[in-house]
């Protein structure tokens, strides 16, 4: 089972700890998976040492896509740790190999993959732009039920959840990460979020959500939405 979660990386962060535009986040339990690497490689590895966490433990990175908000720390962090597997969306194979670690090794992503027993891919999803043309986001399995991690949702956070809980069978415990919701008119995100308040209890959105985004998701789940940046640790 996954034990707990800690975002590293977000646009906003607690008082020690330096925010900018990107996102990761650590995932510990019986594997420990990093997913995505932010930006700026100094703000990772600063961030990550005031949260006492060892890089070179680290055995999986997961790519949601390949922006480099979420791909600016790769080459440090598969440097660090050993012989680390790297799952990334199919079509972003050859940009990922020409920043990885030379003992790294990639995996591509098309379908739902299982990573370890608990933990799986939703696979790759369209986008509907150029770039990234594909997104993927990650299920994990907690004691207290089922979490979605989301990098940016490019291809749209309700249609990700959907694909989540099909996957699942179960309406899902938490959704955390990026909703990319900061262009989306408030009226429509209103809409978004009560068809997502039926498939989670509760709701951590970050990075790409947007201000609006936050308001909304704060006051339609009340006591099941969670502040979330860089320093959010969460235990099951």
């Amino acid at each position: 089972m996954v034990e707990s979660l800690t975002v590293i990386y977000d646009n906003r962060a607690i008082a020690n700890l330096k925010s900018d535009w990107g996102f990761s986040v650590l995932i510990e339990g019986n594997t420990t998976l990093l997913f995505d690497t932010g930006a700026k490689p100094r703000i990772f590895k600063e961030n990550a040492e005031k949260l006492n966490i060892d890089i070179s433990e680290i055995e999986i990175v997961f790519i949601s896509h390949n922006h480099w908000d979420h791909t600016g720390s790769i080459k440090e962090i598969t440097n660090t740790s050993k012989n680390t597997e790297v799952f990334v969306p199919k079509g972003d194979t050859e940009y990922i190999e020409e920043k990885i670690g030379k003992n790294s090794t990639i995996i591509p992503v098309i379908t739902p993959t299982v990573i370890s027993p608990e933990i799986i891919t939703t696979g790759i999803m369209e986008t509907g732009v150029k770039n990234p043309a594909f997104e993927q986001a990650l299920i994990l399995n907690t004691k207290k039920g089922y979490i979605l991690l989301t990098g940016c949702a490019h291809p749209g956070i309700l249609e990700i959840t959907e694909k989540a809980t099909n996957i699942t069978g179960n309406k899902l415990f938490m959704i955390l990460g990026g909703f990319h919701l900061y262009k989306t008119k408030k009226s429509e995100i209103e809409k978004i979020t009560d068809k997502i308040k039926n498939l989670t209890d509760y709701v951590a959105p970050c990075h790409c959500t947007g201000e609006k985004g936050l308001e909304v998701f704060k006051k339609i789940f009340k006591d099941k939405f969670i502040d979330c940046m860089a320093g959010t640790e969460i235990t099951f």
